[in-house]
């Protein structure tokens, strides 16, 4: 063996070693202050609200355990599942995207408040109050909306968060929020991450549950960590072969999704041989909490900040890039629900939008897109207009 030569080719990977050492610490850092303001909520249950305020009644299933106080709901994870129906008020001045919390006590004429809250005791007086809400409902807008939640959420925000998408997006449907039991602390990603799998039984669950009402067809939104639990989940409903549930999901929208590309691959090998679900998956290049996760793993990109259409191309799927706008959200992680130039474009259109891809080069208000047709997938490119009019003049829509 040649020691010397071993120790001068180790002393010179030093550098590299410290500065991928660097890159890890860094992006732990980043990681630490994703979403560091996850508040812990508590059920302010007003005798009445102001008329100008706006509720958001949504059915939500639990699989973290209660904490028998004004909270509902903690970290601990829950070995059976909890249902309910939780009103959240939404303050009628507000910009859309925003959420401010209340730090004191909660006035529903600036803050988002979780009004009123009701338990219902089992799955059949959860699925009742599903098909009396979807009865209520015009036929074409009998849709289920199922949100699952990211990292760093505590029962609460993702709830209010659900809520403003549902509000400010005007998504049609009943909203029915799966919560998980992450631990709502930055600090705490690996129990998230193990929480994601144990959850996986009780979203299947809630999904054959969902599937039984009478609903047009069920809509998944799932955001950052909530994507691989929700892809997991589909997987195993794929694997024991439980079409009855697949056939009644339309579409999957993935918001900024912490998995890697060739995880979701392996995933989508088996989702796609036993379903024919839409995928559309919005990304950013500009995702600090994404690019924290990728450079943890030693990896370039995550899904969520895909950098080329190319690396997808022979999936079935739409891709939605969001890089070129700017949000209050300093890590970009929550670019689509927190933007108002793109909830000015999106709201009151069914599923986003992007079924019905429009044409190439077009502008609708501010905004500008380009679209690009590789092999299988299609990736529609937004951006302000005035900072993308050069970039897209002379171009279309590209076949390759």
């Amino acid at each position: 063996m040649d020691v010397g030569g071993y120790f001068l080719a180790a002393a010179d990977a030093l550098p590299r070693r410290l500065t991928a050492l660097r890159a890890v610490i860094g992006a732990m850092l980043a990681l630490a202050s994703v979403s560091a303001c996850a508040p812990t909520l508590r059920v302010s249950d007003f005798a009445e609200l102001p008329g100008d305020v706006a509720r958001e009644p949504v059915l939500t299933v639990s699989a973290r355990a209660p904490t028998h106080d004004a909270t509902l709901f903690g970290r601990e994870r829950a070995e059976t599942l909890s249902y309910g129906v939780h009103t959240v008020s939404v303050p009628p001045d507000r910009e859309p995207g925003r959420i401010r919390y209340p730090r004191g006590t909660p006035d529903p004429m600036r803050h988002f408040t979780l009004a009123f809250a009701e338990t219902l005791h089992g799955e059949e007086a959860f699925l009742g109050a599903l098909n009396r809400k979807l009865s209520q409902l015009d036929e074409e807008e009998r849709i289920l909306v199922v949100f699952v939640h990211g990292y760093n959420e505590t029962f609460g925000s993702g709830l209010f968060r659900f809520a403003q998408m549902m509000h400010d997006f005007e998504i049609p449907g009943v909203p029915l929020y799966f919560a998980w039991p992450s631990a709502g602390d930055p600090r705490y990603y690996a129990y998230d991450l193990d929480s994601v799998f144990i959850s996986r039984d009780g979203l299947a669950s809630t999904l054959r549950l969902a599937s039984r009402a009478q609903a047009d067809r069920i809509m998944i939104i799932a955001h950052s960590m909530g994507s691989m639990l929700t892809l997991e989940t589909l997987r195993d409903l794929s694997e024991a072969g439980d079409s009855a549930v697949l056939n009644r999901i339309g579409q999957v929208a993935l918001m900024s999704p912490d998995v890697s590309v060739d995880v979701f691959r392996s995933q989508l090998a088996t989702i796609g041989d036993a379903s024919d679900i839409d995928f559309i998956v919005f990304t950013s290049t500009r995702d600090r909490a994404l690019q924290a996760s990728a450079a943890l793993r030693g990896q370039t990109d995550r899904l969520g900040s895909l950098r080329s259409i190319e690396e997808v191309s022979d999936l079935r799927l739409t891709v939605v890039d969001v890089s070129g706008f700017d949000t209050a959200d300093p890590l970009r992680h929550s670019t689509l629900t927190m933007s108002p130039e793109l909830i000015a474009l999106f709201a009151g259109t069914r599923d986003f939008g992007v079924e019905a891809a429009p044409r190439a080069g077009a502008v609708r208000g501010p905004l500008s897109l380009s679209i690009n047709v590789v092999r299988q997938a299609t990736e529609i490119i937004l951006a302000p207009a005035a900072a993308a009019a050069g970039a897209i003049e002379g171009t279309g829509a590209r076949q390759q």
